[in-house]
């Protein structure tokens, strides 16, 4: 049975993983909770005999004395308000946290894949620049934006850290997630930062309206996570990962989430000057033509299991 290290496994992403994981692989978890929780669903998929969950900052070096097949790292600073309010502790945090996992893995001597999580985020200087193409390829030129933007100081770690994993001489996969939604992603994104209006605001404020989104729900992520994972060889090291359908203004969104929550309320826009990417829409192709990927959740049906989830426990 392949043996698989998470890093940031309480959140969002690497608990989803951890579950599907565990169904055929030993699965270790490290975190140190500073933005994972030890909630409900952590403590029950713990009871799992294949998962062990290590406590452990990514600031310091890891000295796990086990040899891993697989190692996935998402842990890293996120979040629109902590990267604007510690921009300096972005750069130099996830600098750290993925050098500590790349020395780790570099003692590893059967590890077959070496997962990076990027973002979708660093496409947004070419959408500034006007450069861009829509769907967004992965061999997109790059175009940093204003980097004095508090904001992009994370899509400038995610750059550094795809660039140092490229070079590391380990078998990297890099991937670049698109609007991953589901049960349990905190309140840090659209869709969970709509919900919690509706549920429990009377007037509904939606941001930056006319931005336009494709939005990928977490099972349809993590099957393609397995598939990357499971491919003897890839060809490429960089890959997008979403969904390149239905694509939506965050105003129609809004309505949508207003439908299936049934509550009734005043939508009032309001335009930020954020530096929030006025679109983003993955071309997936690399990905669907190495491994088979499709989307099978429709966006109507996971927001509707992602608003149970969040009418449940906001």
């Amino acid at each position: 049975m392949k043996k698989i290290l998470i890093t940031g496994g309480a959140g969002f992403i690497g608990l989803a993983l951890a579950k599907r994981i565990a169904k055929i692989c030993n699965v270790d978890l490290i975190d140190n909770f500073s933005r994972g929780k030890k909630d409900r669903e952590f403590k029950e998929v713990l009871k799992n005999k294949n998962i062990n969950f290590i406590s452990h900052n990514l600031m310091f070096p890891i000295k796990i004395k086990k040899q891993y097949d697989v190692i996935f790292h998402l842990a890293a600073i996120v979040g629109v308000e902590n990267v604007s309010s510690n921009p300096y502790k972005v750069l130099t945090f996830n600098h750290i946290f993925l050098e500590n996992v790349i020395q780790f893995s570099k003692k590893q001597k059967k590890l077959k894949k070496f997962f990076f999580f990027s973002t979708s985020e660093i496409y947004a200087g070419s959408i500034l620049s006007k450069t861009i193409k829509f769907p967004t390829p992965e061999n997109q030129f790059l175009t940093l934006p204003d980097i004095s933007d508090k904001r992009s100081t994370y899509l400038l770690s995610k750059i550094y850290g795809e660039s140092l994993c490229i070079h590391s001489g380990l078998p990297v996969v890099i991937v670049r997630p698109h609007n991953i939604y589901g049960p349990r992603m905190g309140l840090d994104h659209v869709i969970p930062q709509l919900a919690y209006k509706f549920f429990h605001k009377k007037e509904v404020i939606v941001f930056n309206p006319r931005h336009r989104r494709t939005f990928c729900y977490i099972d349809d992520f993590i099957d393609a996570l397995l598939l990357l994972m499971n491919k003897i060889k890839l060809n490429y090291k960089v890959y997008n990962i979403g969904n390149s359908n239905e694509e939506i203004q965050i105003i129609d969104l809004a309505k949508k989430i207003m439908k299936f929550t049934n509550k009734r309320k005043k939508l009032t826009k309001v335009d930020l000057n954020n530096s929030s990417p006025t679109r983003r829409v993955p071309n997936i192709k690399r990905i669907q033509l190495e491994t088979n990927f499709k989307t099978k959740i429709k966006l109507d049906v996971g927001l509707l299991k992602t608003l149970n989830w969040y009418e449940k426990f906001l």
